[in-house]
């Protein structure tokens, strides 16, 4: 999931602008051992795949003002998942994550197709097959972030992005039949020592009304969770600090749920870096229809705590000499829905193609 994959795409049309039509094609596998290790009998043991995956990115641009961008999702620890309900849903992740077209012209923008949604989060903002499960929120593991929409936009003195957006929600099936939609306003800084993404969204929901104490009902009119969301990060020579906060409410003044989440990131050199993370949600069981997840038709129970404290380390190193395009990495992580700990190795390998 990757939030500022427009500014992206958005520079990458400048920067290859002026030079014509270009393409590359990323293809970037990845695997992970993932044994779990429980404190108590009630937990035990297990074991997983984590995210190893298999994705593709093609991006390129053609002509001076048109740029496009394609992420697809092959293969996961349950690869069958990935090809269930994929046209035109907007509740599950498939094997699209995004496709858009973005036409720009000086400081200005507009995106059209399957975009990451308009999020101020620095988890968000990361490629999904470089982040690791156990480190991240209930919202990155259960939201599908990515829509269809349009994104307007424009830069702002050199070094601010300010995007408006309008999407399918990621509380529906089927949006242009239900006719429910999100939309979002992000302002992001990404120059110099202090970065910020600060956003405000309206989610769409359609469904049950009502709470686990009153009883639910069948509500076909279309209700918005409001959410803003605010992500800093300040550089001081090899340390990189980082806060995320978000709410989720239907109600004026009221927090429903919650999250924030601090990074610590080391990089004593070129070849290796550290990541220390940790957070604290305040999150609705499954049945509640204001949750993140409350859409979702199957979720782990680890994510489906009232709170959830979870944090760990991992490390990175890049053994290649030239470039950073191996990436071997380990990760110990711990929940207290699991009551144990996640430990992960693996690797990732980013390869590049650069078709003209």
């Amino acid at each position: 999931m990757i939030a500022a994959a427009l500014t992206v795409s958005l520079a990458h049309a400048q920067e290859v602008g002026n030079v014509g039509t270009s393409a590359q094609l990323s293809i970037i596998p990845r695997i992970d051992l993932n044994p779990y290790i429980g404190f108590n009998s009630d937990a035990g043991t297990d074991f997983s795949l984590s995210n190893s995956s298999l994705y593709t990115l093609f991006e390129g641009s053609f002509g001076e003002h048109f740029s496009y961008s394609i992420m697809n999702h092959w293969l996961s620890e349950e690869p069958a998942s990935l090809y269930q309900d994929t046209f035109f849903h907007s509740d599950v992740v498939n094997w699209c994550d995004w496709a858009n077209l973005t036409y720009s012209a000086g400081d200005f923008f507009v995106t059209l197709g399957k975009n990451p949604m308009a999020l101020g989060l620095w988890e968000q903002d990361a490629y999904d097959y470089e982040s690791h499960f156990d480190l991240n929120s209930t919202m990155w593991n259960e939201m599908q972030v990515y829509q269809w929409g349009v994104d307007v936009g424009a830069t702002i003195l050199d070094q601010y992005t300010a995007t408006l957006q309008f999407t399918s929600s990621p509380f529906t099936e089927r949006p242009y039949e239900s006719g429910v939609f999100s939309s979002g306003l992000m302002l992001r800084k990404d120059e110099g020592d202090f970065n910020f993404l600060a956003s405000f969204n309206l989610l769409g929901v359609q469904g049950l009304s009502g709470d686990r104490q009153n009883g639910y009902e069948l509500d076909r009119s279309t209700r918005f969770i409001k959410m803003p969301c605010l992500g800093v990060k300040y550089a001081f020579g090899d340390l990189v600090a980082g806060l995320d906060y978000s709410f989720r409410s239907e109600e004026r003044f009221y927090v429903n749920e919650m999250n924030v989440g601090g990074t610590l990131e080391f990089t004593p050199s070129d070849k290796l870096n550290f990541l220390l993370k940790g957070g604290y949600e305040r999150c609705y069981p499954i049945s509640d229809r204001n949750s993140m997840s409350g859409n979702r038709k199957v979720v782990n129970p680890v994510y489906s705590l009232d709170k959830r404290f979870f944090g760990g380390l991992a490390a990175h190193y890049f053994p290649l000499r030239d470039n950073d395009a191996l990436r071997l990495h380990a990760v110990v992580a711990y929940d207290n829905g699991f009551q144990g700990l996640s430990i992960n190795v693996g690797a990732l390998y980013n390869i590049a193609i650069r078709i003209y």
